[in-house]
């Protein structure tokens, strides 16, 4: 028999798994690069039920938060919401972002008119390329993850277009976050615009470059090095198919001839388990019966729920095992013995196998090789038709299978993307990693597999890429610096999530905005950042109803807060967080409108005695006047000065018009245009409080701010 043939030959190399540290056509097959092809990663495609594909870029359409910019208008953040406009790119323009110095630091944030999962973050650069130093993806719930990190540096190019791509989101990007950082390398950097994708060929943000490539430069996301896991799961011997559990507190893999397997260091592989605690993965532990025997045991993919475990071996009722894969279920005894799962017509040439199935069930991908291979094992696919039973496997066709091998197949959650190793299409090395998407419901149509990149892949032996659920961290096996060719288990971060998830949070942030005159509640954006170790950075809007916000904190120390919205006069604070007190912190706010004819009182603004300079402690509040002109472009003031009536009066009303002139001269030197500032000196001339002590003549000597216009700026 074909099935008892193959059974025999496993027992001279790790078989049912699919899993050796080289197919033996590999000793044959050198690869070389004269040149290496920046690929992509991870960009998964939604499933496509129309013929053709018509991915489109969205441009932000709103600036939602400017720090340190050029001006307050042009070369400004204002400037890059829409299509890129800064034409011809390669010099400076007023159409575009740039911070107020050559070495400097600072950050916008646009948001999108329609949230969306996306897989790509294009960023026009029109001038002096290569100054971003981070960006940030935030959701509808206000959640930030950093998508990238670098090392400011000059380019040699003039322009670019970065393209940052990354498995596709399970959330909806509402905004995106830019930094820059001119410090290192002093340059008018300059930010055209910003758009996001959710598509695959990048034939479709080329396309909607205005016609022009804009010097195109993709880049892969993951924000660390890959990482080799600790001694409590490698050993010296080789492990193999990581598969982290959906709730992310287990780790399957395997042991290859191991002393510590059930045969002994004979027993050719073994399922082994760790249980993550306190963040750490615990030593590895023999899963034992009854999945592991004298024969090659693993694990295919584990269910949804945790509670079925897909394994290699059709496990039959006396005891011996054939070519196949089982199925084990959890009971409240342990896990019951593995049944086979049935598939019509099930034959294997190969004295390897692979086997995954999707997170619905529905679909059982296979690494086989049959009548109908191209020449090694293929990928195949089966549609299930009943409890453990599944169609005969069909070919998934040339655009996945070489004439070499194609093996250890993994679907991403979305069922949208396959990961997969190869020894055929052009890699790194002996094995890379691959990936493709699924172009239509019938999981025969997929579009051409793109190598997973040098992040990952080595001059080695690199293969069996999973990705956890919760999307943090991609698992995958490498022989890269190890003797004799024995792998080891790797893991990567992808996306980082910058917060706790919700259920990990320890304590909450709650407020509620309203109106000071009202007192009715009304929606602003609230920005939290967290002052040391910049361990919190999070924008996030209060409801447009209620005026009620909530931000989760995991970390004790000092916090700056701001909270803003159009048409009212910025509130800001800082205090600190203790975390272990174990009480949720609760605020209000009240933000006061500006109105055409309101008189503001700059608290706190000092001068030097008799003269016009402002004193140290005066400046923080000079710049929350310069932020108010900054968050409304169209707002005029006039300020007014005040002294005692104490002195000469002549001499009083010179003094105060003087202090007034150096207020104004602070907002333009920001940014602010002189026009919007009006000046006024009043000297004693208008007490608001009796001259009678030094107390009283301290609250006369003040400045006024007096709001004159609130429309539209030239």
């Amino acid at each position: 028999m074909v099935g008892e043939k193959n059974y025999f030959k496993t027992f001279k190399k790790n078989i049912f798994c699919g899993f050796l540290p080289m197919h033996p056509i590999s000793f044959r097959k050198k690869i070389f690069f004269q040149a290496i092809v920046l690929v992509m990663l991870f960009y998964p495609l939604q499933i496509l039920s129309q013929t053709t594909y018509t991915s489109k870029i969205q441009w932000s359409s709103q600036l939602i938060y400017q720090e340190n910019a050029f001006q307050e208008n042009v070369w400004s953040g204002h400037q890059v919401p829409g299509e890129p406009d800064a034409f011809p790119p390669g010099g400076l323009h007023k159409n575009a972002f740039r911070l107020r110095s050559r070495a400097d630091i600072g950050r916008f944030v646009v948001g999108f008119s329609r949230p969306q999962p996306i897989t790509n973050v294009i960023i026009v650069e029109n001038f002096l390329p290569g100054r971003i130093a981070q960006v940030k993806l935030i959701d509808e719930e206000g959640y930030s993850y950093v998508i990238y990190q670098s090392v400011a540096s000059a380019s040699a190019d003039n322009f670019r277009t970065l393209v940052l791509a990354f498995p596709r989101t399970l959330y909806k990007v509402r905004e995106v976050e830019v930094s820059l950082n001119t410090l290192a390398a002093p340059g008018n950097s300059q930010i055209d615009a910003i758009g996001i994708c959710d598509c695959d060929d990048i034939g479709d943000i080329r396309a909607e470059l205005r016609g022009a490539n804009f010097n195109i430069h993709r880049q892969l996301t993951f924000v660390s090095a890959r990482e080799k896991m600790s001694e409590q799961i490698n050993s010296k011997y080789s492990e193999t198919k990581p598969l982290v559990s959906h709730d992310g507190k287990t780790l399957y893999f395997s042991r290859m001839f191991y002393p510590g397997n059930t045969g002994g260091r004979e027993d050719p592989q073994d399922i082994y388990y760790s249980n993550l605690i306190n963040g750490t993965w615990s030593k590895a532990h023999n899963i034992g019966k009854p999945f592991n025997d004298a024969h090659s045991n693993g694990v295919c993919s584990v269910s949804p729920d945790g509670n079925s475990l897909l394994v290699i071996n059709a496990y039959m009722p006396d005891g011996s095992i054939l070519p196949g894969v089982s199925i084990s279920r959890k009971t409240d005894e342990g896990w019951s013995v593995p049944e086979k799962v049935e598939i019509d017509d099930f034959y294997n040439f190969s004295e390897f196998q692979d086997f995954f199935l999707s997170p619905d069930g529905k679909v059982l991908i296979m690494a086989l090789q049959r009548k109908d291979s191209r020449g090694d094992q293929d990928l195949y696919i089966s549609f299930k038709k009943g409890y453990n039973h599944y169609s005969r496997p069909k070919n998934m066709g040339t655009t996945l299978n070489t004439s070499s091998a194609e093996f250890s197949p993994f679907i991403s959650q979305d069922q949208t993307t396959l990961y997969f190793a190869s020894e055929g299409h052009s890699g790194f090395g002996q094995s890379d990693i691959f990936f493709s998407y699924r172009l239509d419901s019938t999981w025969l149509n997929w579009s051409q597999p793109r190598n997973i990149g040098p992040a990952i892949n080595t001059s080695s032996w690199d293969a069996y890429f999973s990705i956890t659920n919760d999307g943090r961290y991609a698992y995958f096996v490498s022989s890269e610096g190890s003797r004799r060719d024995a792998e080891s288990i790797y893991r990567i971060a992808l996306l980082k999530d910058i917060h706790e998830a919700p259920g990990k949070v320890e304590i909450a942030f709650k407020g509620t905005v309203y109106d000071a005159q009202t007192r009715h509640p009304i929606q602003a954006m609230i920005s939290l950042t967290g002052k040391s170790g910049d361990n919190l950075s999070r924008l996030i809007q209060a409801d447009e109803l209620t005026g009620s916000f909530q931000i989760g904190l995991a970390e004790s120390g000092m916090y700056s807060l701001e909270v803003q919205t159009p048409g009212y006069i910025r509130f800001e604070d800082e205090f600190v967080v203790d975390i272990h007190a174990g009480k949720d912190i609760r605020r209000e706010f009240f933000l006061q409108r500006i109105s055409p004819g309101q008189v503001i009182n700059i608290d706190h603004i000092q001068f030097e005695q008799g003269k016009a300079d402002l004193l140290e402690v005066s400046i923080p509040y000079v710049q929350k006047l310069i932020r108010v002109m900054l968050d409304n472009p169209g707002l005029t003031i006039e300020l007014a000065g005040h002294t005692d009536r104490l002195g000469n009066r002549e001499a009083n009303i010179r003094l105060s018009e003087e202090r007034v002139l150096h207020i104004k001269e602070h907002l333009v030197a920001a940014g602010v245009d002189a026009w919007r500032v009006q000046t006024v000196g009043y000297g004693g001339s208008r007490p608001i409080a009796p001259s009678d002590s030094e107390q009283n003549r301290a609250i006369n000597r003040r400045v006024e701010i007096t709001i004159t216009n609130i429309g539209m700026s030239r």
